[in-house]
């Protein structure tokens, strides 16, 4: 393995430049991250490694399955990404999945204020494979090394606005990040959710009273989430406004994906046949 590091030793983020861009991040702002984690660790749950066989039953078929995590996960960042709170989702989503191996791979040409927001995401998520994000050439080199120890265990994330190929992978083994999103929000918001979602996000902003408390929001939201001709919004932090995902204040960055597949963390093997191919032997 320290072989197949020594490709991309050389595209390393120092560990005093990770340390200066937390330190350089408002505390605010680093409790937004938190908050996050936090959330997305709690509501993120993954079935444990399973194997199963039943070689009887009603419907006349054997059946069997495995499922187990995969071995490597590559997320791949370029310049022009600028949604840190889609990135957690997914990063906080692959940790929860018990990935044994996570390398992330960042642009070094990204802005200075964004570049820092996603060093702090891997600082807070304990993430120590960290990478400026090298050229095609020795990418491919890594992956092809990296399949020849775990096979098709091996997985991509893409994070990108410009559906770039970094690298040559088949279509199963990548998942594409690039979602534009709706949102509505208050205006007092508005900071927080362009340092959040950047490009990838249209805002509606407006004023509103919050409630008093949690229960009394989501009674609003309960009361308006059937109404003809509304609005289509994948985030509201307005409890009139309903959305796919609501939330309220200081959950910013708490965004759940809702486009990976369920099983893009695990390799799964199938098996069906039917019972009658394999006489009972004497």
């Amino acid at each position: 393995m320290q072989n197949i590091l020594s490709i991309i030793q050389q595209y390393k983020i120092a560990d005093e430049i990770c340390a200066n861009e937390y330190e350089n991040c408002s505390a605010q702002i680093r409790g937004l991250l938190k908050t996050a984690i936090a959330f997305h660790f709690s509501e993120s749950v993954y079935p444990k490694n399973c194997e199963q066989f039943t070689e009887h039953s009603s419907s006349g078929f054997c059946q069997g399955y495995k499922k187990q995590n995969i071995s490597a996960l590559l997320f791949l960042v370029d310049k022009k990404y600028d949604s840190p709170a889609k990135f957690l989702s997914l990063l906080c989503r692959s940790i929860r999945a018990n990935v044994q191996q996570c390398f992330v791979f960042i642009d070094k040409n990204m802005p200075e204020e964004t570049f820092r927001l996603f060093i702090n995401c891997l600082e807070l998520c304990g993430i120590e494979n960290s990478y400026y994000l090298p050229d095609k050439a020795v990418l491919n080199d890594f992956y092809a090394k990296m399949q020849k120890i775990a096979g098709s265990q091996v997985k991509l994330i893409n994070c990108n606005e410009n559906n770039q190929d970094f690298i040559a992978l088949k279509q199963k083994d990548i998942f594409t990040e690039n979602l534009p999103l709706e949102i509505i929000a208050q205006k007092s918001q508005k900071k927080f959710l362009e340092l959040a979602y950047g490009k990838s996000a249209a805002v509606t902003y407006q004023t509103q009273n919050s409630p008093q408390t949690a229960r009394k929001h989501f009674q609003n939201i309960l009361e308006h989430c059937f109404e003809h001709g509304k609005d289509s919004y994948d985030i509201s932090f307005i409890s009139t406004k309903t959305a796919e995902q609501n939330y309220g204040m200081g959950m910013e960055f708490c965004f759940t994906h809702p486009q990976l597949p369920q099983n893009f963390f695990n390799d799964t093997i199938i098996f069906s046949n039917l019972e009658s191919n394999y006489p009972i032997s004497e």
